[in-house]
């Protein structure tokens, strides 16, 4: 049986795009990650009974690191997270289908007579590769967790979960050197 989950980098970030400024930006997953998947998924499988297919528990909104748009969790993947996650579903719905109509030919002695034919489906889908680009880790004294950002980004940040504004970064500021001629 295969599983969805978003791909990580080595050091347990999952990355994010901002669905406003189109940014990138990595957080660590968290609790309402599989809620915000099994959504997804329900959106694009035809054959959920709706009242199974949410979690009862609300998804809280996110802020993009470096803009501050705040959206439901399911806006921050990026178009390859967000194929996958639409192209696993259509696979496993495909397979639903294959296992109702094949259970029509392992039942041939109740119904000798079936009007089609079942064709195997193609295997699920190979999970994403693991996010391998480096971004800066920083700390989000707010909440209490880090994030990681972009090596060019020296604006001020919004912390992703709780929308908490920090000032510029420390410790990496540009310096401009000029040679005086003595």
């Amino acid at each position: 049986m295969a599983w969805l989950e978003l791909p990580r980098d080595k050091a347990g970030f999952v990355r994010r795009e901002c669905p406003r400024c189109q940014r990138n930006f990595k957080t660590r997953p968290n609790r309402h990650d599989p809620g915000m998947l099994q959504r997804l998924l329900a959106g694009y499988f035809p054959f959920e009974n709706v009242h199974e297919a949410y979690t009862a528990e609300e998804l809280p909104a996110w802020h993009c690191l470096y803009c501050g748009h705040r959206a439901l969790p399911d806006a921050w993947l990026t178009p390859e997270q967000s194929a996958h996650v639409e192209h696993m579903a259509r696979s496993w719905a495909n397979h639903v289908r294959y296992e109702q109509l094949a259970y029509v030919q392992r039942t041939l002695s109740q119904n000798p007579h079936p009007t089609f034919v079942s064709v195997a489906p193609e295997p699920l889908p190979r999970p994403l590769p693991p996010d391998e680009e480096v971004l800066r880790t920083l700390p989000m004294l707010c909440c209490g967790d880090e994030v990681q950002a972009s090596w060019d980004w020296d604006a001020p940040l919004v912390c992703p979960r709780c929308g908490a504004h920090h000032g510029g970064l420390s410790g990496r500021r540009q310096v401009t050197l000029e040679f005086v001629p003595e």
